[in-house]
């Protein structure tokens, strides 16, 4: 069954804790029908997984348009999954370092497997140069590799950190984590703000970044214009 999308692109603001300046952006791939209907990313990249190739040519694809469509002047996130990536040249890794002060995110692992490849990726992105990040630390699916933790350069801290955070004991271990940042010399971020007293907590806690809808005023969005053709085996009734 082939399935024809459009593909773009937005970018959501890193904002500096304490000046409120826009420091940088996350870009994140959006998609749509032809005839104009959103398509959710996650369910989109959840069928792609049951098939690497067609999985690494969207991711390639989407991290070409973002990087085309980037605000230069900026620090730029990107979101990649691992298992993307694989076999992929020396060449790609050093033309993406090219473009410079660039973070790669890798998604958070949800089994043991998913660890060792982010950990393997996370080596080769720095040998070339290329900071890496942690995305969606101690959200409920994730698994926390402590390796990987200890690897990367940025740390980002999943939104249900916000509810988290009323518990005692979840508090503790946040700051922890938080302290262990700081000694390591790693970045961190905060994501879902969305009101003045998450960003206030946020500022009290001592993160260094924080983003969410809070600031959606400041986001960027590049209208899905990529023609995108996928293959996807027909559902069972």
């Amino acid at each position: 069954m082939t399935t024809r999308l459009l593909m773009g692109c937005e970018y959501q603001a890193l904002v500096d804790t304490i000046s409120g300046d826009t420091l940088g952006y996350e870009a994140l791939a959006r998609f749509q029908t032809l005839e104009g209907q959103a398509v959710a990313p996650n369910s989109l990249f959840e069928r792609l997984h049951h098939n690497p190739a067609q999985l690494a040519r969207v991711e390639l694809a989407a991290k070409a348009c973002q990087l085309r469509h980037a605000p230069l002047a900026d620090k730029l996130f990107l979101n990649i999954d691992p298992h993307s990536l694989q076999g992929l040249d020396d060449d790609w890794f050093e033309a993406l370092a090219q473009r410079g002060n660039i973070t790669i995110e890798l998604i958070e692992n949800t089994c043991i497997n998913d660890a060792v490849i982010a950990t393997e990726l996370a080596h080769r992105l720095q040998h070339h140069g290329i900071r890496v990040a942690l995305d969606d630390a101690g959200a409920p699916h994730a698994l926390l590799s402590l390796p990987l933790l200890a690897q990367v350069d940025c740390i980002k801290f999943d939104r249900h950190w916000l509810d988290l955070l009323q518990d005692d004991c979840q508090r503790t271990l946040f700051e922890h984590l938080l302290g262990f940042a700081r000694e390591t010399g790693k970045t961190t971020v905060l994501e879902g703000i969305e009101t003045q007293e998450q960003l206030t907590l946020a500022r009290r806690l001592g993160l260094d970044m924080v983003q969410g809808f809070l600031f959606r005023e400041r986001f960027i969005r590049q209208i899905p214009d990529t023609p995108l053709e996928l293959n996807f085996q027909a559902q069972p009734d």
